[in-house]
């Protein structure tokens, strides 16, 4: 199995978990944030699903272009928009070499300089960082049975 394939199969894997969770999730939620200045679970889960795309979408391009988020006025249509991100971002995955990965970036960031995989190594951190906030928010609405997290 190549270095890019197992990669993403890792992150799938995390992604069908937050998937999963925005199941248990009903509409009157949408809009829930746990502190004034938060994001809202509807935009939390957007911002997750959107911004994983402009990283894989780095190891290709080296263009940092924000993502196209929709809006969206039921949890419903947030679950379609992640599931839409989640495709799209797969199937760029799909066409990434380990050669790829292994080529020097152009990164100005300090903690992201390196060989490109370090641009997908940041999306992965970046998924679990938020996906755990997801959990946090799910329970303080009171799901009950959340999903094993990976």
């Amino acid at each position: 199995m190549k270095q890019a394939e197992q990669m993403m199969n890792d992150w799938l894997q995390h992604r069908n978990v937050m998937e999963e969770l925005l199941e248990q999730i009903d509409d009157e939620h949408i809009d829930f944030k746990p502190w004034d200045g938060a994001m809202s679970l509807g935009e939390l889960a957007l911002h997750i699903a959107g911004w994983n795309d402009v990283f894989v979408s780095l190891v290709k391009t080296e263009e940092f272009a924000l993502p196209d988020i929709p809006k969206c006025k039921t949890m419903g249509d947030v679950r379609e928009a992640v599931k839409h991100f989640t495709e799209k971002t797969k199937a760029l995955y799909e066409s990434l070499t380990d050669e790829e990965l292994e080529a020097e970036n152009n990164s100005s960031h300090p903690k992201l300089q390196g060989t490109k995989k370090r641009y997908l190594t940041a999306m992965y951190d970046h998924e679990i960082h938020h996906k755990g906030q997801l959990f946090v928010y799910a329970r303080l609405i009171g799901v009950n049975e959340m999903p094993f997290f990976r």
